[in-house]
């Protein structure tokens, strides 16, 4: 077989289990909002309320050429603290951190440095994102990973995202998010932005972009003068409750 065969086989293959991912999460976000709308109804007959539903986040830092870590672990916790009081304030879901793993393989320029948005969604359609699958499957196999619903959203580190996007999400079709490391190092008041993490959750939630620049969903945040809003509207909360990666409280 050729190398240009090759190539294509892989990409189908690629393309072929991007496809199946996605409609697995697909999937699982109906049954999810369905079990919701059942769960509400039932409560506004009975008067029962629920506790505060999860949200479970894992990071991956990625090292850069020469085996580096981008960033030390502890410069993100004031991101992590602040996308666990955004949520659990204006939807009433709590985000767990449930790990952080940096890893020690040095990451390919493309994976340091990916594309954002819809060419993103590209790359990982044909398989060019296969670094960050390749280091997630050994960071779940270490006991992050859970099944598809209430599976964690995991963080990657990256360093340079393409253009002035600082975070990329590719929505229903992904568990994870990029973010890059100059968000997290508070010495760089231009860049240092801890919105920026719960906003992609956001998208990875199923949220989109918002015009009021007060919403966490508001697509510009601009430090150190122009930082987007963290308010979420009754809609919003309603789609994050409905989303697989989320696990409703117990009512009482």
């Amino acid at each position: 077989m050729t190398g240009s065969t090759k190539g294509v086989g892989g990409t189908v293959f690629s393309a072929a289990r991007y496809l199946a991912r996605t409609s697995a999460s697909f999937a699982a976000d109906l049954a999810n909002a369905s079990v919701r709308i059942g769960e509400s109804v039932a409560g506004a007959v009975t008067g029962t309320r629920p506790s505060p539903a999860t949200l479970r986040l894992s990071v991956l830092i990625l090292s850069d050429e020469n085996g580096v870590p981008l960033i030390d672990a502890q410069a993100l916790q004031p991101a992590i603290d602040r996308a666990g009081s955004v949520l659990e304030t204006e939807s009433g879901i709590r985000v767990r951190h449930v790990a952080t793993h940096t890893s020690r393989t040095p990451a390919p320029t493309a994976a340091l440095n990916p594309r954002a948005n819809k060419k993103l969604l590209f790359d990982e359609v044909i398989g060019r994102t296969s670094f960050y699958h390749q280091e997630l499957a050994a960071f779940e196999q270490s006991g992050t990973g859970l099944d598809i619903v209430g599976r964690p959203i995991t963080a990657v580190v990256v360093r340079d995202i393409a253009g002035s996007t600082t975070g990329c999400s590719l929505g229903l079709s992904a568990d994870w998010v990029v973010v890059q490391a100059s968000l997290f190092d508070s010495g760089k008041i231009n860049s240092y932005d801890e919105t920026v993490l719960v906003h992609e959750l956001g998208h990875a939630c199923n949220l989109p972009h918002h015009p009021d620049q007060e919403n966490l969903m508001f697509p510009m945040s601009s430090p150190p003068g122009k930082i987007r809003g963290t308010s979420l509207n009754g809609l919003q909360t309603a789609v994050l409750h409905a989303n697989r990666h989320v696990v409703p409280g117990l009512r009482s």
